[in-house]
């Protein structure tokens, strides 16, 4: 038994349906790729930035110590094209570093406070004693 002949048209919806299919596979291909975090390694940079000129290593050197090697591991997962591992890890850097931040803020805060609470107590002295010489 012979085949029909295929049509002109019937060849041409079949490779229009064969290039479709390959098009939309080839998209998706390349839309599941995960891109490169530019933008949560380069947060991460800044963050670490941040807490080091508020003098973190001082205050928070844990902390600081953390979001470094973190970053130095994110962008090591970046450069082995794991780039799920790469933006998790310099999210986990940026946050290393705002608590280093926090941490640096606070003891600043804590040491100011201390100060001004020994300046009162001084003052307080200076008058009692004042008083007590009339």
């Amino acid at each position: 038994m012979m085949n029909a002949p295929e049509l002109p048209s019937e060849r041409i919806r079949l490779s229009g349906f064969t290039l479709l299919a390959a098009t939309t596979l080839i998209l998706t291909a390349c839309a599941s790729a995960p891109q490169p975090p530019t933008v949560e390694l380069e947060a991460a940079q800044a963050a670490i930035g941040n807490a080091e000129l508020a003098n973190a290593g001082r205050f928070a050197s844990a902390e600081l110590v953390d979001a470094r090697e973190r970053l130095a591991r994110a962008n090591s997962a970046a450069s082995k094209e794991q780039m799920i591992a790469a933006r998790r890890l310099a999210d986990e850097s940026k946050l290393a570093a705002e608590l280093a931040l926090a941490r640096t803020e606070t003891a600043k805060a804590v040491a100011i406070n201390t100060e001004l609470s020994q300046g009162a107590d001084a003052l307080s002295e200076e008058m009692q004693r004042a008083g007590d010489q009339r």
